[in-house]
């Protein structure tokens, strides 16, 4: 005759309990009442008729069974962890694949995306980014990071970095510009139509965006900012040029910003719920709060 072991849950709760040695704590940590906590402990020790665990007003310790008893329970559970985090990645449960720019995946996501992999032990990261980020669905990821005003259709979105966008420069070339109609004599460094936003900075200026020359485009927002700071330039940018401007390279000669803009999570609502990619979202939201 086979024994029936108690559901695992209990065993949890009983984990939790010896580690606080308290159960208002445990059940704190597990989203339980006490009365929960408590139900879920003597069922567990009726089930094995074994005492585990020594109540007083002050304290609740381990009885000699219990603390024979809890390094397995607690093995047990990691092993358990760790087996079905396994499983996951070699089924692709695990791997969050992520969708974004060259220019974020180098300047926001790549100096934080440790953090992220401490926060979410087992969760396998594959980056898809090229000059623009493909959207989440089949062939694009789980979830991107965008540039935009918000508008993507069948998709939810949410903002994640508000990005003004304004004219920056080298510090020699501020030095020429003393009002906004001087721009209109320098080679402004372009993105390829229909994103360039020279046209719609200038109109808000009050100037008329005809009066000024071609400039140059180039597609890669790193190679434009890197372009601004080797003085080919002004270069239309937003908060991500942030270490140039610590740094003296680019400074901001006005202080007219184009607004509305900014970097937003991308995903589709029926995967919201997926583990790595509901950790993900909530741990972007935090980082860049």
């Amino acid at each position: 005759m086979s024994y029936r072991l108690p559901p695992l849950n209990a065993f949890r709760v009983f984990e939790a309990v010896a580690r606080h040695g308290s159960f208002t704590k445990a059940g704190d940590e597990l989203l339980l009442s006490q009365g929960a906590v408590s139900y879920q402990i003597k069922s567990l020790e009726k089930k094995l008729e074994i005492t585990l665990l020594q109540r007083s007003a002050r304290a609740v310790t381990l009885t000699e069974e219990g603390a024979r008893l809890l390094p397995v329970v607690r093995t047990t559970l990691s092993r358990l962890q760790e087996e079905i985090a396994a499983i996951q990645a070699e089924r692709g449960g695990g791997t969050l694949t992520i969708a974004l720019s060259t220019y974020v995946a180098t300047r926001w996501l790549s100096p934080r995306i440790n953090a992220f992999l401490r926060a979410a032990p087992g969760t396998r990261i594959q980056l898809r980014h090229s000059l623009e980020a493909p959207l989440p669905g089949p062939g694009g990821g789980d979830v991107a990071i965008c540039w935009g005003r918000g508008h993507w259709p069948g998709l939810e979105a949410e903002l994640l970095i508000s990005s003004p966008m304004q004219p920056f420069c080298s510090p020699d070339l501020a030095a020429e510009l003393s009002k906004p109609a001087d721009l209109l004599h320098m080679n402004l460094l372009r993105e390829e139509p229909p994103h360039d936003l020279w046209d719609a900075w200038l109109d808000g200026a009050g100037l008329d965006p005809a009066a000024a020359g071609p400039g140059v485009i180039i597609s890669d927002s790193n190679v434009r900012v890197q372009a601004a700071v080797d003085h080919q330039g002004p270069v239309m940018a937003d908060v991500l040029v942030a270490p140039e401007l610590e740094s003296g390279r680019l400074v901001a000669p006005f202080q007219i910003a184009l607004e509305g803009w900014g970097y937003y999570l991308l995903y589709e609502a029926a995967t919201a719920e997926r583990p790595a990619l509901a950790a993900f979202l909530s741990w972007s939201r935090a980082a860049a709060a």
